[in-house]
């Protein structure tokens, strides 16, 4: 799935996120598993994260969704449990690869904040793709297949279903074995938008027209500013982050901050 021959071994590919096999179109090895989604909202979540220190190497479970021909998948995130929401999802996150073209990252989400958004996938399948390497990661979502469509304008219509949702549990150390569905009742999640598109401000006009997205239309004090204001936003995320992580540290090993 749009993988590329390996310099140093043209009978197989380096693959995008969430694809292995030689050609680019099996599940990769290890943890995770292939799902199957019905038209009923299925909730699934994912428990990920050695519980410990910061550390350089990620843990990684891919999961692919997948549905009949004819159709395609919808994504909804209910929940994502994590001490640490930093901006870039640079140390857990869950990547939902619902875009049209694969070979590109896909929707990534590391904060309750973004509980409530729905995608939609251009196919019958989409990988999950859950990564870790601080403390540990939960992430809740529903999913389910729908009629494949044209006009992604609209959200789809809800399909009436049981009060009780199959839930689809796994974590990291366990994710390669059956899945087990335990009843239990879904929540109503607020959706504050289709998911489908991306909504611009209304001043995005006015700040074009005045030749504020092109920087070469900026004077040179401007573009000082600007820079300036880019750098002092990267170094207090960088403190911020520091500083996040130091009290999630202490607060482990009982340290009153």
């Amino acid at each position: 799935m749009g993988g590329f021959p390996h310099p140093q071994d043209c009978q197989r590919c380096i693959c995008p996120g969430g694809y292995g096999g030689n050609l680019c179109n099996e599940r990769p090895s290890g943890c995770g598993r292939t799902i199957q989604a019905s038209p009923a909202w299925v909730r699934f979540e994912d428990v990920i994260g050695r519980g410990g220190d910061q550390v350089d190497d990620f843990d990684i479970c891919n999961y692919w969704i997948e549905s009949p021909k004819g159709t395609e998948i919808e994504v909804r995130l209910i929940d994502y449990e994590m001490g640490v929401s930093i901006d870039g999802c640079v140390y857990a996150g869950v990547e939902i690869k619902t875009n049209k073209d694969q070979t590109l990252t896909g929707y990534r989400f590391c904060s309750p904040k973004a509980a409530g958004t729905t995608l939609r996938s251009y196919s019958n399948r989409v990988p999950i793709i859950t990564y870790n390497r601080f403390d540990t990661s939960k992430t809740v979502l529903e999913y389910r297949h729908v009629p494949a469509t044209s006009d992604r304008s609209k959200p789809s219509p809800e399909v009436a279903s049981a009060t009780t949702t199959p839930v689809e549990s796994t974590s990291s150390s366990e994710a390669k074995g059956p899945a087990t569905a335990v009843p239990k009742p879904s929540p109503s999640p607020v959706i504050t938008g289709t998911g489908f598109r991306c909504v611009d401000s209304s001043n995005c006009l006015s700040l074009k027209a005045q030749g504020f997205c092109d920087r070469m239309k900026l004077s040179k004090a401007t573009v000082m500013k600007v820079d300036e204001l880019s750098s002092y936003i990267t170094d207090t995320s960088e403190k911020t982050t520091s500083s996040a992580i130091q009290i999630k540290q202490n607060s482990r090993i009982g340290i009153n901050v």
